[in-house]
């Protein structure tokens, strides 16, 4: 396989809205894996404008033990979509991401903005996909971006980083705070989706914690499971309900697969 997709969107709720791709036919890099047990920069390439099918459904059950993941199932109330990284110069928000290159789907009307190095995929912050949505405005720019993957991302590997939100807007209204992720690369073993098996995939879970600075308002909290494969990206991820405890959740609030050669 050597068509390169990231797929990576953290610290948003589940939806299934998407991020419009640009009209010409993007150029996608050239990444082959090597199975090494670790995944480098070069080989989670971002293919602008490229798109992936993933299924996705909500109120999933499911199985993240051991080393063997089995998410092959087709379910009949499963939808298609299509999603895939587009460039941040296209956005309202773009002038409040100096640093950004790329801006993923978020769901529920937001998207996640981003920009990678050699050190880390690193998140920008979050903003509603419209200026002005029903729902209220949102743009979060991080006083310092979140690492939401570590290079070479390695089994066993762990890592918290917290971030301010100063002068943040949610849903129309102003917010100040702190978000927290922590991030776990459990394991790596073999992952079967629909019609097509990858191996070595690592599982990633991830939490994220938003804490108001305000006294009295509760904090708030979502765990994500991602699972990983080189020179592709996010093959599966299962989001948690709020304010979940286990970090191998069984219930998933939302499911996204790779979905080989659905159509939309």
């Amino acid at each position: 396989m050597n068509r390169g997709l990231l797929i990576l969107v953290p610290l948003a709720a589940c939806g299934t809205n998407q991020t419009p791709q640009p009209d010409p036919v993007p150029t996608l890099p050239t990444c082959v894996p090597n199975r090494d047990g670790m995944i480098t920069p070069e080989e989670l390439p971002i293919a602008l404008g490229a798109s992936v099918d993933y299924y996705v459904g909500t109120s999933r059950t499911i199985n993240q033990a051991g080393t063997s993941w089995d998410f092959s199932a087709e379910l009949a109330d499963d939808q298609v979509i299509e999603l895939g990284p587009a460039p941040l110069s296209e956005q309202w928000y773009a002038p409040s991401f100096p640093s950004g290159q790329f801006v993923v789907d978020a769901g529920s009307g937001l998207d996640g903005v981003y920009h990678q190095d050699a050190q880390a995929l690193w998140l920008d912050g979050i903003a509603s996909h419209l200026e002005t949505p029903p729902a209220g405005k949102t743009l979060i720019v991080y006083a310092t971006p979140l690492p939401t993957l570590r290079f070479p991302v390695t089994e066993g590997q762990s890592f918290t980083a917290t971030t301010s939100l100063a002068n943040a807007t949610i849903s129309g209204l102003p917010f100040q705070g702190t978000d927290e992720l922590t991030v776990d690369v459990v394991a790596s073993g073999k992952l079967s989706v629909p019609y097509v098996n990858f191996s070595p995939v690592f599982r990633v879970r991830t939490q994220a914690v938003r804490k108001p600075s305000s006294t009295g308002v509760p904090s708030t909290s979502r765990r994500t499971t991602i699972f990983l494969f080189e020179c592709f990206g996010e093959i599966t991820r299962a989001e948690s309900k709020p304010d979940e405890t286990n970090p191998d959740f069984t219930g998933a609030a939302y499911l996204r697969r790779f979905a080989l050669g659905a159509t939309p």
